[in-house]
């Protein structure tokens, strides 16, 4: 869906008759009244623009108490805050890890003192569907029962005062937020017209109706795994979507210029470009927007380039390394290709090996042995020979892995945890995919030293033993 992001937006958001889009009240085509109605989220509210900062005190405390809470329970290490001087008005952009990396950017630029910031505020784009009633009912699904109170907490009025700007995202936009879109745009259209065969069908067993009854006001009401799908344009006809292309681009486009707004004004944005969590521990290419805001801003800010890495093999809270780079300048003018392999390249050169990325290494490779003891004392080994190679081709380097004393306690923690853990290879996947996105450029990462050849537990297996390449074929 390439063609939906703007090349130019200049063109306010129109309904179909050429009128302006209303707040809430849909345009129908059929004269029926659609049964959603949905607030549009695509630009914030005229009192609360990108001039005012952080506005509301309500806002101000909220974003201390999220990022406080951050804190409270990461471990956060900053590294290169010198570079902190050019965040004043700089595109801020990072890798996407977890759902903390917000809270954690936020901290670092705000630098907290109580109440009060001793940096500047900075805004956020943050994607679209944050701002949707009801998002935290799907949201918290899997969190602890505790939380779940917060199901049906409007949120949107919060994350404006806190200076988050929605940003559609395409490839994740659902189909359920899709077919509302047709309601609201056209009216209460058959399905048929709408999804693709296969989809009617799908809508039909699930509802218990023929095909040929339903309208999208029936859609809406199907189960949630229905509606959550995402790639939700690959499920139209064709010409239903060349009939909602345009009002999609008009979104994006308001949405784009808000935030381009807010580098004019000379404040701070955070971005992370790949525009979603990275689901296998690569850096995937920045999506559209990072080269749209780059050159549709008039001042064209400096990037500031950060890199976040976990550290979660210990007892306690998980470690966060944020490397903060120098920021990348003269970006504007340069085509996508080089402006993105410019950036991802920055991004990539923050991560900080650290002794979980080799520990995971390790024990996909190598089985760990009956004890912990032992194993340790072979990952101590490893540590250093893997540290006195990076550190000879200047690879970021987790500074504990420089200290002998401290890297063999690092040691010790990661056997135990192997120890305890035996089956949590997805979790050690994604490490050593990461420890391989930053040690690609340098080939060469010494071998795991040979286990004893009785040990047997997390003895490797095919799929964790592939190259990078075999295993993510896109990146």
């Amino acid at each position: 869906m390439r063609d939906l992001l703007p090349a130019a937006p200049q063109t306010p958001l129109l309904l179909r008759d050429g009128r302006p889009a209303p707040d809430s009240k849909p345009a129908g085509e059929h004269g029926t009244t659609p049964a959603v109605r949905r607030r549009d989220v695509a630009s914030p509210p005229p009192d609360n623009g990108p001039s005012t900062g952080l506005r509301y005190w309500g806002g101000a405390l909220l974003g201390t108490l999220i990022v406080r809470s951050a804190q409270l329970a990461l471990r956060i290490e900053v590294l290169g805050k010198e570079h902190l001087r050019h965040a004043h008005g700089a595109l801020v952009v990072s890798n996407h890890r977890r759902d903390t990396d917000g809270p954690v950017v936020g901290g670092i630029l705000l630098q907290p003192r109580g109440l009060r910031f001793q940096g500047q505020e900075p805004f956020y784009a943050a994607r679209e569907d944050l701002f949707r009633p009801g998002f935290l009912g799907q949201y918290l699904q899997d969190y602890p029962k505790p939380l779940h109170v917060l199901r049906h907490t409007p949120i949107a009025r919060a994350l404006r005062a806190m200076q988050f700007r929605p940003l559609r995202r395409i490839p994740e936009y659902s189909l359920g937020e899709l077919l509302e879109d047709f309601l609201l745009q056209f009216g209460d259209l058959p399905l048929e017209e709408v999804l693709q065969p296969a989809w009617v069908e799908r809508f039909a067993a699930a509802l218990r109706r023929p095909p040929t009854a339903l309208r999208l006001s029936d859609a809406l009401r199907a189960p949630p795994e229905l509606r959550y799908q995402t790639k939700a344009f690959r499920r139209l006809r064709r010409h239903a979507l060349r009939r909602i292309a345009p009002y999609q681009r008009q979104v994006i486009a308001r949405q784009l210029r808000d935030l381009t707004e807010v580098l004019d004004l000379g404040q701070s944005l955070y971005l992370a470009p790949e525009g979603g969590i990275s689901m296998d521990g690569h850096f995937h290419r920045p999506r559209q927007a990072l080269h749209y805001l780059l050159n549709a801003s008039r001042r064209t800010p400096p990037v500031l380039p950060l890199g976040i890495s976990y550290d979660p093999l210990h007892p306690g809270r998980t470690r966060v390394i944020v490397r903060i780079g120098e920021p990348l300048c003269e970006l504007a003018g340069l085509s996508r290709r080089e402006t993105d392999l410019r950036t991802s390249q920055a991004i990539r050169r923050l991560w900080s090996i650290n002794a979980s990325h080799l520990a995971a290494h390790y024990a996909l490779r190598r089985p760990a042995g009956p004890g912990s003891l032992k194993l340790a004392r072979r990952l101590d080994l490893w540590f250093a020979a893997v540290t006195e190679w990076a550190h000879a081709r200047d690879l970021p380097l987790d500074p504990l892995l420089l200290d002998a004393q401290q890297r063999r306690k690092r040691a010790r923690q990661c056997a135990r945890w192997l120890q305890r853990h035996p089956h949590c290879r997805d979790r050690l996947l994604y490490l050593d995919r990461e420890l391989a996105a930053v040690t690609e450029a340098e080939p060469g990462l010494p071998a795991p030293a040979p286990a004893p050849a009785h040990a047997r537990a997390l003895a490797p297996d095919p799929e964790f033993t592939r190259s990078p390449q075999e295993s993510n074929g896109s990146e």
